[in-house]
Formats: C-alpha cells, sequence, structure tokens
C-alpha cells in the first residue's frame, strides 16, 4: 500500500489516540505516550505491525496517545492509513480475530440493548462490563458524518479484540443507501452476532441486508448467522412490521425507535401518543415468533420513570428494552424478570398442563379456571425466562 497524502485520525481524548500519517521514503515512527516510556515500546510494536500488515513501505507516522488500548491506537492508525492512500481493497483482507466468540440462538434472553456510540473510545474501553443482553456498537445516530469512517475501524477492532464474556454483541449500521453497505465490509471483519437496521420500512429492505451477510459470511468465514434486528422508526414502518418480521430467516427482535417516530407524526412523547405503535410491533413479532423490544428511555437521571415505562412495555409484550446509558440497565432488568406471583401461577399453570395429560384429560384447569394451550404455552415462557436469569424455579417444566 502506497501513502499519497498526509492524514490523521483519532483525539486527545482520555483513552483514545491521534495517529498521523505522511509519505516517506522509509518507516519512522514517533510517539508521545501519556503512560510514559514503558509503554512506548509496545505502541511502537503495534504500529509498526499494523504498517506491516497493511503493505506499507514508507511513512512517517506520529502517535499522541492519552491511555488508549491497543485496539484504539491501531484502529486510528488504519483509519489514517486509509484517507491517506488509494487502495480500499487492503482494508477489507480476513483479520486474525483475538477471542473465541460463538454464535447465539436465534431466541436468547434480550431484556437490554445498550446503544454505544461507535466513535467514543474512552466509553468503548469499558463496554464489556456493563452487563446488558446486547450491546449495540452504534455507527448510525451517534456517529458525526466526518468521523464514520473512524468510528467502522474503531468498531471493527473492537469486536475482533475484546471479550465481552455472555453479552450478545450487535452493530447498528447506516440505512443501506447512506453507508450501511460499507459499514457491513468493515465490521463483518470482527463477526458480530447481529446487525440493526435502522428507520425499516420496507421487507424489501431487510431481504437486502440479508443478501449482503449471505455474501460476507462466506467471504469472511463467518460460521454461524448473523441475525438482523430491524428498528422501526416511522408510520410506514409500522405499517410494514408484519411483513418486516418474516421477510428473512435472520430476523430475531424488531425493535421500537419512538424519537423518529414522534418527529414524523407529531405527536407528544407519551404513553398514549405512542400506543398504537407499540401495540402493532408486538403483535407483528408475535405473530411471526420472534422477540420485540421497546424504545429506548430519554430521560437518564429519572430512575423511576424508567422502571414504570419498562413495566408497562412488559404488560404490552415486549420483551426487552432500550437504553443510552450503563445505569439504565438494572432497572430494565428488574422490570422484566417475572415477578414472585407471575412464577408461581406458571409453575401451578404447568404443573396442571403435565397432570393432566398424565391422567388422559382433554381440559385443563387451574384455580378453578379453564387453561388453554396459549396460556400453558406463556406460562413456559415465563419459567424459561426466570431459569435464563437465574431464577430459582424448582422443578417445574
Amino acid at each position: 500500500m502506497e501513502l499519497v497524502r498526509e492524514a490523521s485520525c483519532g483525539s486527545d481524548e482520555r483513552s483514545d489516540a491521534w495517529v498521523s500519517v505522511r509519505p516517506a521514503d522509509a518507516i519512522s515512527v514517533h510517539i508521545a505516550s501519556k503512560t510514559g516510556p514503558m509503554y512506548e515500546d509496545r505502541i511502537r510494536e503495534v504500529v509498526e505491525g499494523t504498517l506491516r500488515a497493511m503493505g506499507v513501505t514508507g511513512a512517517e507516522v506520529k502517535v499522541r496517545e492519552q491511555g488508549a488500548y491497543d485496539h484504539v491506537i491501531r484502529a486510528r492508525l488504519l483509519c489514517a492509513l486509509k484517507r491517506a492512500g488509494e487502495d480500499g481493497e487492503a482494508f477489507r483482507r480476513p483479520m486474525p480475530i483475538q477471542v473465541a466468540r460463538e454464535g447465539t440462538p436465534k431466541g436468547r434472553l434480550r431484556r437490554s440493548r445498550l446503544y454505544v456510540p461507535g466513535n467514543n473510545a474512552r466509553v468503548l474501553a469499558f463496554v464489556d462490563v456493563f452487563g446488558p443482553d446486547c450491546v449495540i456498537l452504534d455507527l448510525e445516530d451517534s456517529v458525526p458524518p466526518a468521523e464514520k469512517d473512524a468510528a467502522r475501524f474503531l468498531v471493527r477492532e473492537i469486536l475482533s479484540s475484546m471479550d465481552f464474556g455472555d453479552t450478545e454483541i450487535w452493530v447498528r449500521i447506516n440505512p443501506l443507501p447512506r453507508g450501511g453497505r460499507e459499514d457491513l465490509e468493515a465490521v463483518l471483519l470482527g463477526r458480530p452476532h447481529g446487525i440493526c437496521l435502522p428507520k425499516a420500512e420496507s421487507p424489501v429492505e431487510v431481504a437486502e441486508l440479508a443478501g449482503f451477510l449471505y455474501e460476507l459470511e462466506g467471504r469472511y468465514g463467518i460460521p454461524w448467522l448473523v441475525w438482523i434486528m430491524p428498528i422501526i422508526e416511522s408510520p410506514k414502518g409500522v405499517l410494514a412490521a408484519p411483513e418486516i418480521a418474516k421477510a428473512s430467516e435472520r430476523v430475531v427482535c424488531l425493535a421500537f425507535g419512538a424519537e423518529d417516530y414522534t418527529a414524523e407524526v407529531g405527536c407528544e412523547r407519551s404513553w398514549e401518543a405512542l400506543l398504537w405503535a407499540r401495540s402493532g410491533i408486538v403483535a407483528a413479532a408475535a405473530a411471526a415468533g420472534i422477540q420485540a423490544s421497546d424504545t429506548v428511555y430519554p430521560d437518564i437521571e429519572d430512575e423511576e420513570g424508567l422502571y414504570e415505562e419498562a413495566k408497562r412495555a412488559k404488560a404490552l409484550g415486549f420483551d426487552g428494552k432500550g437504553a443510552i446509558h450503563p445505569l439504565q440497565i438494572e432497572s430494565i432488568h428488574r422490570a422484566f424478570a417475572p415477578t414472585p406471583e407471575e412464577l408461581e401461577w406458571a409453575k401451578g399453570v404447568v404443573a396442571a398442563a403435565e397432570e393432566a395429560e398424565r391422567k388422559g384429560h382433554g381440559a385443563v384447569a387451574y384455580r378453578g379456571k379453564m387453561v388453554d394451550r396459549p396460556v400453558v404455552a406463556r406460562a413456559k415462557r415465563i419459567l424459561e425466562m426466570a431459569r435464563a436469569m437465574g431464577m430459582e424455579v424448582g422443578d417445574a417444566a
């Protein structure tokens, strides 16, 4: 790869690095490290190894780092090289994956989905300890247009180097006609579990995304299906939600985005104003046999308001809710946890159904009420969620 201009990427914020490159006859690396001379050798090793991997033989590189991890320095350098060179194909080569990651079940627990800006190195440095069911590394609304390319490299490097444990890792790309394809080509190299499709309004968009995923899974050797989570953010999207939910086998969850919806409709952001949209999304997801996740709660200081809205979302049929701050996760999980009364009812219903089956009875009764199959299925889902959350369920099926 040959450099044709000077370029830079990054910042002097905490946990970040600023990296500049320019054409030169040989490799020279100049480092200013907040962590001192002890870490400079490691930074130099990361820089020189990245240059070798990209086939760069002539470059003057300057690095100012503020406690950045290796993957941040590498991401900032790769972005600077991309901005300074002409060889785009060099950035599409399969990369070494430093963590063991496996695919996730289609129906796994997804009570919370935490959005994290894909260009914020400081927040991303600690994203693996926040504890949501899903982390969504965001390349769309939270990233300024001028930083989209930098965010792609940072998200890709985090995906390939950070172990998120049991957390499911998603990336929210930009709409396909506005940078989404470029997002996919970059971040699929890091093997996320799923892709969030923003502003989904048609099953055609979902099918197009699914086609891109099949192509890139084959190219990059991803051994599992990468899931799709369409985000419904408009009246048109709500009306098309039943078709969107069934547009691909990859769709595992419909998410609601209320901010764009309220702006387009011109309504208040109240429970009553959003009830039709919420109900439509829940019904579409249930009809397709997938999950539904409610919109984020914008006031990060109103813990009680978040908890009450999450409980209402659960009562409406949602399986989870979005979060914009780590402090919101505990309230969401608490709201979606089965109550002791729900657990007692679910165990009683399942036990009554098993007893009726053993005796060959066609009808099932519990607490003086007849219980049909949908009610038994709901009781079993409550127990499955409780087990997934590590709650004590006992011997109920």
